[in-house]
């Protein structure tokens, strides 16, 4: 039986899609499929396995230690390493008290397709607040991690929206104080050590990446939660979440060890991450992200689509393909101009907001078979209650946290992607 909620989720996702699972989204998962055709997932409380693509899970159990302790912490972004190995990137439990972005980033491997691991080694630089987001490994078995990390303080000042006869916020990230740069984590040893991208952390040497326009006369701008993909041997890209209204895009050509400066792409995006994975048996690249516009973003809703392309060309050129999440239904348009490089963000505040709104945000892409399996963010509009008009300033309390915030799955055929695709612009 479904929920109110559940059938709302429905009404948001393609006919042809299996809804496979909604779940709290406080229980991120890894996930990857294995030698024996059976699903992976990890989380925080531990590993389960499915045999049917994810429709049914074994009973959730601690992740073993290869020393014979339990590792401790949450496990995501799992890859198939190229000795046949699984890696995982392994988040350290943190106390409530420390900060939202004081995080730090571990490895550690398995040799018997995730029965045991590793003791997790230390990823991310000592002190540097690094935040993980997207990870790929090359043709030479280099494994690169995608991150970001934040300078400044978290102040939310974030505009409101009418939602009944209440004040909602919205617009995530649109009025916070602080600045992020990315850069990449490198291990060529399948995770045994690793070192930053060259240039990171060295006075003029340009590791870190953001944009800067207009040779800084259009200032310097913050990109963050970045994800990665190998589109050659040696050649890989980097996709960028910026506040301009579209995409930025990085390149390296040495195999993750140098970095292009960050350039538009033709993709326009609100202030959201992308899944950016190459589909299994190509050399296609997918992407899936919150495409929106600026009129979109400033009305609040920027996280209301889940578009996807796909990329023949290593990411020069998309095609674009149909939306994967959409609450307007599946007569939603695929296709929003890029608008023109400026800072998008909603209103301090915005037009009402529908009774049945929701959210879909941050998507991860896991294949199996010939199958996709994309788990996304649900947020109930509800979740995000500060209060009614009148009651609160500028300066909104903490929400009051009455809808629902989930994971949700569906399993789609990889053909899926592949129909009624068109060029952009």
């Amino acid at each position: 039986m479904t929920t109110d909620f559940e059938t709302r989720v429905l009404e948001c996702i393609p006919d042809e899609s299996e809804l496979l699972l909604i779940e709290p989204m406080q229980n991120p998962r890894g996930l990857i499929e294995l030698d024996d055709g059976r699903l992976l997932s990890t989380n925080i409380q531990g590993a389960s396995t499915s045999a049917d693509g994810g429709r049914t899970w074994s009973e959730t159990r601690p992740l073993q230690g290869a020393n014979g302790g339990v590792i401790s912490g949450r496990m995501l972004y799992l890859q198939r390493l190229r000795s046949g190995a699984i890696g995982g990137f392994v988040i350290p439990k943190r106390d409530a008290r420390e900060p939202l972005y004081g995080y730090s980033i571990a490895f550690s491997r398995s040799e018997d397709e995730g029965e045991t691991w590793s003791t997790p080694v230390s990823a991310s630089e000592p002190y540097n607040n690094t935040v993980m987001h997207g990870a790929a490994v090359t043709h030479t078995g280099r494994v690169v991690a995608s991150v970001y990390t934040l300078i400044g303080k978290t102040l939310r000042q974030p505009s409101r929206v009418l939602f009944g006869d209440n004040l909602a916020r919205v617009g995530a990230h649109g009025w916070e104080h602080f600045f992020t740069y990315c850069f990449a984590l490198l291990s060529d040893d399948e995770g045994a050590t690793w070192r930053t991208n060259e240039g990171k952390g060295k006075w003029g040497a340009g590791g870190e990446l953001f944009v800067t326009l207009d040779f800084s006369a259009g200032g310097h701008w913050r990109a963050n939660e970045p994800v990665v993909a190998e589109v050659s041997p040696g050649h890989l890209l980097m996709v960028l979440r910026t506040p301009l209204g579209r995409f930025f895009q990085s390149w390296s050509s040495d195999n993750g060890t140098t970095w292009s400066h960050p350039e538009p792409t033709a993709l326009a995006a609100a202030l959201t991450p992308a899944s950016l994975d190459r589909i299994p048996g190509t050399d296609d690249l997918l992407l899936i992200w919150n495409q929106a516009s600026p009129d979109e973003i400033e009305r609040g809703l920027q996280r209301h689509r889940l578009s996807t392309a796909i990329s023949k060309d290593g990411g020069t050129t998309w095609l674009r393909g149909r939306n994967l999440f959409s609450v307007y239904g599946e007569a939603d348009r695929r296709f929003v101009e890029p608008p023109p490089i400026a800072n998008y963000r909603a209103q301090e505040l915005s037009p009402r907001m529908p009774v049945n709104d929701i959210q879909g945000t941050y998507p991860f892409v896991t294949f199996w078979k010939d199958r996709a399996i994309v788990r996304f963010h649900c947020i109930e509009r509800s979740h995000n209650i500060v209060g009614k008009p009148g009651e609160v300033g500028r300066d909104l309390p903490d929400p009051l946290r009455l809808g629902r915030q989930t994971d949700t799955y569906i399993s789609l055929p990889i053909s899926w992607f592949y129909q009624d695709l068109s060029r952009f612009g």
